[in-house]
């Protein structure tokens, strides 16, 4: 009797330096052993933030190699191919994701676009001429109208280069599978091209990041630069996919233009049918006869 007492008293001994031993993880309130929680993976030490822990936390983000910005940039400038295979073949705690990354660029951009005084290149568009009716009524009316949508539409795209690029990222999706061959179509889906395409992306806000701080110095490289950037944009699709597709550099490079001319095509495209669809509407609202 009393050796199963002892037993007994030894058993609720453990139990209770167990209970002891568990942290609730205050984040989804899991009650667990160890430094991180299993289920959300959030740290069993959890203080309040102070300005060490903002600091450290900053440090560990721009210079970590666990998912570091840094660490991400160093790798998405000097290797982006191999990058973007490690991350589609799931190796990718190590990096920032490509969203957040872009967002990252993005928000660089509009720092330094807003700094240089960019926004200024919006002069360039003076250049657009549009010839009216001598009827003062429609030159008023319909002129007037499609001057000003002309202008407006080109002094956004000006002023917006990167958003365009964002808006009209489904045409780039469209025609880096059309132009990369099918059987990369049967092998990658969709969300795995863009990804690339995201990094690839992200690559040519950093370009546009060093254009617009050359403006301020000298505006012809500036226009320089802006003008080649569709060979530039070539490049970067060349370096992000020719690992991921497994073709050769001269066969990345000639799918590479081909999707950079079909992105194109269709974005003339579409605005040719924005631009009809304009026209209509003028018609129908009766400014046009």
């Amino acid at each position: 009797m009393e050796n199963e007492t002892q037993d007994i008293q030894t058993e609720v001994k453990t139990t209770n330096s167990d209970a002891a031993n568990r942290t609730k993880c205050l984040n989804c309130n899991t009650e667990f052993e160890g430094k991180f929680c299993p289920e959300c993976g959030q740290s069993a030490e959890t203080d309040r933030f102070t300005l060490r822990f903002i600091w450290d936390n900053l440090l560990a983000g721009v210079l970590g190699r666990d998912g570091g910005i840094g660490y991400t940039l160093k790798n998405l400038f000097s290797r982006p191919g191999k990058m973007i295979v490690e991350i589609l073949n799931g190796k990718r705690r190590k990096y920032l994701s490509p969203f957040p990354t872009l967002f990252l660029a993005l928000t660089l951009y509009v720092l330094i676009f807003t700094a240089t005084g960019s926004k200024n290149i919006a002069v360039l568009s003076s250049d657009i001429t549009l010839e009216v009716s001598e009827d003062p009524i429609a030159n008023d009316r319909v002129g007037q109208m499609v001057y000003k949508l002309i202008s407006d539409g080109y002094h956004f795209y000006l002023n917006h280069y990167t958003l365009c690029y964002m808006l009209t990222l489904p045409l780039f999706i469209i025609a880096a599978r059309k132009c990369y061959g099918k059987e990369n179509r049967k092998r990658y889906y969709r969300a795995e091209y863009i990804v690339a395409i995201v990094y690839a992306m992200t690559i040519m806000v950093f370009y546009r990041c060093v254009i617009n701080l050359i403006y301020p110095i000298s505006t012809t490289i500036y226009e320089k630069m802006t003008f080649y950037e569709p060979f530039a944009i070539i490049l970067v699709l060349t370096a992000c996919f020719r690992r991921m597709m497994g073709f050769s550099l001269t066969k990345t490079i000639w799918r590479s233009t081909l999707t950079v001319s079909l992105y194109y095509i269709m974005l003339g495209l579409l605005i040719v049918i924005l631009a009809i669809a304009f026209v209509f509407y003028l018609y129908f609202k009766g400014f046009i006869s």
